[in-house]
Order: structure tokens, then sequence, then C-alpha cells
């Protein structure tokens, strides 16, 4: 029996299409107007009448929502710290799409066939965004004009060529995070071949294996092998598993993008990128408790941090980096606990799955952000949200809280525990190599 799809799914819908497809961007009449604000200032507001009127979860029940919350309140305190209210005020209207995008999913999903329909959305959107830019790399622009970005690259015997890189419209302009948009859908596809659901697969896939190689993104490529070997990883949780994974591995490095096998004279160099660390280190230092202020990195250094946790330390400092290290981990507690130790917990074939995929998208994304720093957009937490609403639908206690009461304090001091590796790591990181 289908489920109708209500009003409040259907402002994910909106929202997210609006997110992706970015039509202010690019339609001649919208152009500059403020659709994807306007309609998320009207979803939050639905979702707050919802959770006083009871018609949604409260936003704030379970230990990953109130992570997320604490983390909306590091980037705030990150430059109310150094009074400069204008820069929290910037800063937080620059993550509401985040904000937005997360708690939609967290409070509105809450059935398998909302989990199912949130899948088959952002299939149709990544194929959307691969198609457009399949046109682009064919006929030299997608619709609205926008067209490739051109990079001069050294092959291996010292010749300069261009390459062209596909790319999309606002925070998909550069043609790595679009890359990594059309990746995480790889594993719910994959899913849905291995439970012998053809159509959608068969349609979306080659595009998106095509669109993937025009990006020329070597973190792209990285990011999906990752995911694809971890949906096997977590699906089988055997040696087929990670066979699978490496066979396939070695399929996609075999025909992945030019930039595999060539060098950039103006690409920055993995020495810059440790001296960005030592530099994310030096701000740390100045400011350990709220960081330089989101936004703020690039002021004391030209190059970015290129990973999103040193990122996160540098301009949040440790309060900032606790809770972001605690929204990414809670989920993978649930994983472990649930599928990797030894447990009274069953799941149905369809369960498992869906589990697996979920947890290999985000997982190749975490891979991705380590040498990206994407520490703000929305992808990340959209499947940090989608985890934890597959977790609260499977799971057998029905809620969403993930850790029990009882067992906060544990995780609170293992997320304590990563953290402060994480600061030590990056100390030791830059005082060996430099």
């Amino acid at each position: 029996m289908t489920e109708r799809i209500t009003v409040p799914f259907l402002l994910i819908i909106v929202y997210l299409s609006l997110y992706y497809i970015r039509p202010s961007e690019w339609v001649p009449g919208l152009l500059g107007s403020p659709l994807l604000l306007a309609v998320g200032g009207a979803a939050l507001i639905f979702l707050g009448i919802g959770g006083i009127t009871r018609r949604f979860p409260l936003m704030i029940q379970g230990a990953t929502e109130r992570l997320m919350f604490g983390f909306v309140a590091a980037i705030a305190l990150s430059h109310f710290s150094h009074l400069y209210v204008g820069g929290a005020i910037k800063s937080l209207a620059l993550f509401l799409p985040s904000v937005t995008g997360f708690f939609l999913i967290v409070c509105i999903v809450d059935s398998r066939k909302r989990l199912s329909n949130l899948v088959l959305l952002l299939i149709l959107l990544t194929t959307i965004l691969a198609y457009e830019g399949w046109q682009q790399h064919v006929t030299g622009f997608s619709i609205g004009g926008l067209e490739p970005i051109f990079e001069n690259k050294l092959s291996i015997d010292g010749e300069q060529f261009k390459i062209a890189r596909i790319r999309w419209y606002g925070v998909f302009n550069d043609p790595n995070d679009l890359g990594l948009a059309l990746t995480l859908a790889i594993p719910f596809l994959l899913d849905m071949l291995l439970r012998r659901r053809f159509v959608v697969p068969l349609v979306s896939l080659p595009l998106i294996f095509v669109a993937i190689y025009y990006t020329n993104s070597r973190g792209t490529v990285l990011a999906g092998l990752v995911a694809v070997s971890s949906y096997f990883i977590i699906r089988y949780r055997s040696l087929y598993g990670v066979a699978a994974g490496a066979l396939l591995t070695g399929m996609l490095l075999f025909v992945g993008p030019s930039r595999m096998a060539s060098v950039s004279a103006s690409e920055e160099s993995a020495y810059g990128r440790i001296e960005a660390w030592y530099q994310a280190y030096q701000m740390f230092k100045s400011n350990p408790f709220f960081g330089v202020g989101m936004g703020r990195f690039t002021e004391f250094n030209d190059l970015t941090a290129h990973n999103s946790f040193v990122l996160v330390m540098a301009e949040l400092g440790f309060v900032g980096l606790f809770f972001f290290t605690g929204v990414f981990y809670l989920p993978y507690q649930w994983l472990w606990k649930s599928l990797f130790r030894p447990t009274s917990l069953t799941y149905s074939e369809d369960d498992l799955g869906l589990i697996s995929a979920a947890f290999a998208s985000l997982t190749g994304m975490l891979f991705a952000m380590f040498f990206l720093s994407r520490s703000y957009i929305l992808i990340p937490f959209m499947l940090v949200a989608y985890v934890v609403a597959v977790t609260r639908v499977v799971g057998n206690d029905g809620s969403l809280s993930i850790v029990l009461p009882t067992d906060k304090l544990p995780h609170l001091r293992a997320i304590l525990l990563l953290t402060l590796m994480q600061v030590v790591g990056i100390n030791i990181i830059v005082k060996i190599c430099l």
C-alpha cells in the first residue's frame, strides 16, 4: 500500500530540490531571489509548530540532535567570543541551510516508506546533476549557460595539457563538491541492484559514473571507492565483503579520471597542506576554546585547511570540534553496537541493505571530508540525518536517541577522547612533517 505525499514530506522535496537544482542562480525570472531561504524559514516554523503541538518529535529529543544544536551554538560563540556580532549573524545565516535540511529529515522521515521516498528523491536529483554535467562536457555548457572550468596540467612525461572539469551552481560550483554529491547515491543504487530492482540503477548509474569521470576529481573517486567498499563490509561483515569491495575498488581505479595520472604546476603541494595544518594549530592555540571564528581561516592563511576537522578546530576551537565530532560519532556507535557486536537484534535483508547503504554513503563522505574543507555544507549533515532516521525506523527501541539516558556519560567521554586525539594528532603530524 502506497503512502501519500504529505505536506511535511512535500517540504523536504521542495527544499532539497531547491538546494540541488538552484533555480534562483540560473532561471532568468528568479535570479537572486531568496527561494531557498524562504522555504527553509517556512520549514523551520512548520517544524516548530509541529514540535509544540507534538505532531513531530521534539527536535532535541535525541543525542545527535542535541549535539547538532551544540555545533550551531559553537558557530555563534566563535564570533561572540571576539565580540563580533555581525560575524555570528553572517555565519549562522550561511549554516542555516544545513540546519534546516538536517532537522527536516530528522523530524519528518519516520517510516520505511519515507526513507525509501527520500532515497528516490536524492537519486533523482543526483541524476539530474549528472545529466547536466554530461551536457556541459558534450556541448560546452549546461542549462543556464554554465561552462566547465579548465585547468592546466602536466602529464607524467612533462607535457602540458588542459582538462575540463564539470561543475554546477552555488555550493556545487567546485567540481569536488559536485563529485561528492554524485557519489553519495552510489551505495543506494548498488543496494537496489543487489535486491534486483534494476530500473532505477540502470538509468542512473551510467550517468552518475560518466559525470564523476568528467569532474576529474581524485577525491570523488576515492570517496566512491570507500563508499562501495564500506557497503560490502557492513552488508556482509565477512571476507566476502572485503573481497567484493577490493574488486570494485580496483575496477574504479582502472577507469579513474585523468588527474590520477597527472600533476599540476599550480596545484598546492602536500607541504602546503601541512603548512596550512600548522597554521590551523597556531590559530587553535591562540583561541583554544572557541576558535578564530567561522569563515576566518583564510584571513590567517592563504590556503584553506583541506581537512574539515582541522578547519573546525581552527575556526570553532575545542568546543566546536567536540560537537562536530559527536554528530558523526554517535551513529557509528549505534552501527557498532547493533551490527558488529554479538546482539539479540536481527534485521531483515531489506533493512540490512538500507543500513549498509546509509552508513556506506556517510563513510565515503567522511573520508572525502578528511581531504577537503567541507565542514558546513548540507550534504554531510543530510547524510547524518538520514542515518539517524534509519536507526530510528529499523531500531527495535523505536527511538532516535541512539544513546540511552544511562549511557550518556561513557559516550560523552568517548567523544571527548576523540576530540583530544585529533588535536594531539594534528600537533604531532605538523611537528614531524615540518
